[in-house]
């Protein structure tokens, strides 16, 4: 296995961001899931305090750590089905998972502490965790879609030194021209980079057997590049450079290797074209 870089994202790692930055949910979470508990459970105040305050400090801090990272096991496997590391599916499966994954914990919490059983706590943990996670996904979403600090967007061209290409299966592809697009803020500056987003390299192909998911795109030095589509494939990058590195990955013609060892046929660059 291709060892994972420091700069490979993917959506849980932008919620869990999301999460450090509005860190006073954390203690609205706590007020809220106070007051459930102690419909619920029928806890004293004290008690209904400490259960959220624990059950929270560990599904907001370390919860939310482990399943980011659990969620790229999750990417490993998914990406190869769906459009994209960031389509829509990913993208809800992950506030879905994540959410889950950070109630349980902190059922399991708190069932240490008290003896209670998970049926009984899992409802009150669920309604403080739910409404966290929906406000981030508000958060991050409406961010995205209208930026009040957005002036202009701007589309950089990517031409590949190698367009055309016969495959394993002698069906032919070709790369056309890939872009990025960058946000620019009305202080001229690039908002992917202050916000955190990052950018993403569409690669548009057309290939002769249309219905053939025989090869993939991959970044030099990272190990997973997600799903591709029919006639495109988006590689999700941390920073903007001039050129980029992006091997070209072909399923292995042996059944009993097949994807689990892919052969790597072609190391192509995308230099910019206004440089």
């Amino acid at each position: 296995m291709r060892g994972i870089l420091l700069d490979m994202v993917w959506p849980a790692i932008y919620v869990s961001q999301t999460l450090w930055k509005f860190w006073f949910l954390v203690v609205g979470t706590i007020i809220i899931e106070t007051f459930v508990i102690k419909y619920f459970l029928k806890f004293n105040w004290k008690k209904s305090i400490i259960a959220s305050l624990i059950g929270n400090c560990v599904s907001g801090f370390v919860g939310t750590f482990i399943m980011a990272w659990a969620m790229l096991f999750w990417h490993l496997v998914v990406d190869n089905f769906v459009h994209g590391t960031f389509g829509i599916i990913n993208w809800i499966a992950t506030y879905i998972l994540m959410c889950l994954g950070s109630v349980f914990l902190e059922t399991l919490t708190i069932k240490l502490i008290y003896k209670e059983k998970i049926k009984r706590l899992f409802l009150p943990m669920l309604t403080g965790n739910f409404l966290s996670y929906a406000f981030i996904a508000y958060a991050m979403f409406s961010a995205t879609s209208i930026d009040p600090d957005e002036k202009r967007e701007e589309t950089l061209k990517f031409l590949p030194n190698k367009q055309q290409f016969l495959l394993l299966d002698n069906s032919k592809m070709h790369i056309d021209t890939a872009t990025i697009r960058v946000s620019f803020g009305r202080d001229n500056r690039r908002l992917n980079d202050i916000k955190s987003l990052g950018y993403d390299l569409n690669i548009p192909f057309t290939k002769q057997n249309r219905n053939s998911f025989q090869f993939d795109f991959r970044i030099l030095g990272e190990q997973s590049s997600g799903g591709i589509d029919d006639s495109f494939k988006e590689l999700h990058l941390i920073n903007l450079k001039d050129e980029y590195k992006i091997l070209l990955e072909q399923k292995n013609p042996d059944t009993d290797l097949g994807w689990t060892k892919p052969i790597i046929t072609d190391t192509l660059i995308f230099k910019r074209l206004d440089k």
